[in-house]
């Protein structure tokens, strides 16, 4: 799956590494728990007999005038992390860059949301850089904290691959802090919570601004429900205060989302429902 778009003079192409359906998509009980502050009774009542999720893996590919760069790489192929069921939905990356006319050699950069496998394994997936002249971009506390000692039970599954990644991507590997230009037209804004270096991209060029919100949100639920978080989130406090500042600042500034989550393009807008917020997509 491939979309086309532009912010102003940065042409843009979303690429799918996957998108698991029916019957293997997510339960949402399984992202919002009792544990993470969603009880059942609250949880039935807002899904309105909707039981899953529709997952998506939506890689931002960016021509910048530096060079084409990917903002968050999927899963990467022989992906058995989930079960053998997801192997064959997932890793989809190479064959739609091809798709797109896109070539791995010449990727001049990866930016990192943050480096959960999920975002980071496509691009260190075989042992080797996926993206060989790509140099890589993560926030500075995100490669702090993968680097040292992590004993929390819900970073352990990610912790492999972002080690791997930091590790092959060595001296290449940049670390950012908050507010910085990454790239020309390509600004890092903070994001924190659900990782510490947690980030969200900002796109500008000619007056056009999209907003990559990475794993702010995994599903409209959590808009509606601004204070839902999840198991993942590292921080659950920090996690809602970052989610209800960046669809503040969304919705006030009506800008163009790009949400990696959400099924597939990923792109669209956000408007206030009240003390709430509602999606609305773009068309694929």
């Amino acid at each position: 799956m491939i979309y086309r778009f532009s912010v102003g003079r940065l042409e843009c192409v979303v690429v799918s590494d996957g998108q698991p359906g029916p019957p293997f998509e997510p339960r949402l009980e399984d992202f919002f728990t009792p544990e993470s502050g969603v009880p059942d009774d609250v949880l039935r009542d807002a899904c309105h007999g909707r039981s899953t999720l529709t997952c998506g893996y939506n890689c931002l590919f960016v021509s910048t005038p530096d060079g084409t760069t990917v903002i968050d790489t999927g899963l990467g192929a022989s992906f058995l992390g989930y079960g053998e069921y997801i192997e064959p939905l997932v890793g989809q990356l190479g064959g739609g860059m091809s798709s797109a006319g896109l070539s791995r050699s010449d990727l001049a950069a990866v930016v990192f949301t943050h480096l959960h496998q999920d975002h980071s394994r496509g691009a260190v997936w075989s042992g080797e850089l996926t993206f060989p002249a790509a140099t890589a971009f993560a926030h500075a506390s995100e490669v702090a904290f993968w680097s040292g000692s992590v004993d929390l039970p819900s970073a352990q599954p990610h912790l492999e691959a972002a080690r791997e990644t930091i590790r092959l991507f060595g001296q290449k590997l940049r670390p950012f802090e908050y507010d910085a230009e990454i790239l020309p037209g390509v600004h890092a804004l903070p994001a924190p919570g659900h990782t510490p270096g947690h980030s969200a991209i900002l796109l500008q060029s000619q007056g056009e601004r999209l907003l990559c919100v990475g794993d702010t949100f995994y599903d409209p639920l959590q808009l509606t429900n601004p204070a839902w978080a999840t198991p993942w989130d590292l921080d659950a406090p920090a996690s809602i205060s970052t989610r209800r500042q960046l669809l503040s600042r969304a919705a006030d500034e009506q800008l163009l989302i790009h949400a990696y989550h959400l099924p597939f393009p990923g792109l669209g807008h956000v408007q206030r429902d009240g003390a709430a917020y509602t999606w609305h997509p773009l068309s694929s």
